[in-house]
């Protein structure tokens, strides 16, 4: 399956050291991690990279990542109670294609995580809390001219405080989540305790901001997670979507941009309070269900 780069952070860091005016003379640890509320934790470990150091057999950025990969870091993750040491293996349905995980410590709603790992002379640490789960109030598909997009509505949760969310989507049957474009917000702007979000289509070579429902396999099933989020989490992501969506481009310098949380490194550690969706889209209709899972 081809992937596509435009909404990985991960990625964007590895090059991005070369494109400020002064190159910091030794790498730092990029850190893309999330734990989701009844889920394991997934860590992902890179080195920045200089794009002026490219070799020329170096073409495309799946082998850049490859080459800049950390594959021995030692990654832990406590919950303030627990310490757990995540396991490493080669995962070839993420990009880039190493994980660290682990089955012996499950998300929890309220509970504040830390995480430290540490590569030779590198050491990141990053603590994020789960917020309360969040779920659509509904889903449904818009036809605008034409065109069928799929809008989701979220209820204001019981709280006076703000609450922050980001929109993931997947095939079924992978394992990586891709950030829906301008799938970031907050409730700020709900009308009516409710509000309405456009879920963009994060797959193909362009914006591709709309589902071609008249050629879907009758078998494409999308899985779609809306998480909550901290405040934290949501201003790295926020700045992501903002960096994303005004520059269009990837030589840009977005490691002094993000505002993320990890401390001696690169990246941002997610704590999401998560719901999932199945979205299944057939051809010989324009119809759409979806379970939660």
């Amino acid at each position: 399956m081809k992937r596509t780069f435009s909404i990985l952070p991960l990625l964007f860091a590895i090059i991005v050291v070369s494109c400020t005016h002064e190159t910091p003379q030794e790498p730092s640890m990029i850190v893309e991690a999330y734990i989701d509320a009844n889920g394991y934790p997934t860590v992902l470990l890179h080195k920045s990279y200089v794009l002026d150091n490219i070799p020329d057999s170096v073409q495309t950025l799946e082998e850049i990542a490859e080459q800049q990969l950390i594959m021995w870091g030692k990654v832990t993750i406590s919950d303030g109670e627990n310490e757990v040491i995540l396991t490493g293996r080669l995962d070839t349905l993420y990009l880039p294609p190493y994980t660290y995980s682990t089955l012996n410590m499950v998300g929890e709603v309220g509970k504040t995580y830390t995480l430290t790992a540490t590569y030779k002379q590198m050491t990141a640490t990053a603590t994020t809390t789960i917020p309360p789960i969040a779920t659509f109030d509904s889903i449904r598909v818009f036809s605008n001219e034409g065109n069928k997009h799929i809008l989701a509505y979220v209820s204001n949760p019981p709280t006076t405080e703000p609450a922050y969310y980001a929109m993931f989507m997947r095939y079924k049957g992978d394992k990586q989540y891709l950030l829906c474009p301008f799938g970031v917000f907050d409730n700020s702007k709900m009308h009516n305790d409710l509000l309405e979000v456009m879920v963009y289509n994060p797959f193909g070579n362009d914006t591709n901001l709309e589902y071609d429902f008249d050629k879907a396999d009758t078998a494409h099933i999308y899985q779609l997670k809306l998480a909550r989020l901290d405040y934290e989490s949501y201003r790295y992501w926020n700045d992501y979507v903002s960096m994303a969506t005004t520059k269009g481009i990837f030589f840009v310098p977005i490691y002094e941009n993000l505002h993320g949380n990890v401390s001696g490194g690169i990246g941002n550690f997610t704590g999401m309070g998560s719901t999932i969706y199945n979205l299944s889209i057939t051809n010989n209709k324009t119809y759409i269900y979806c379970n939660t899972n």
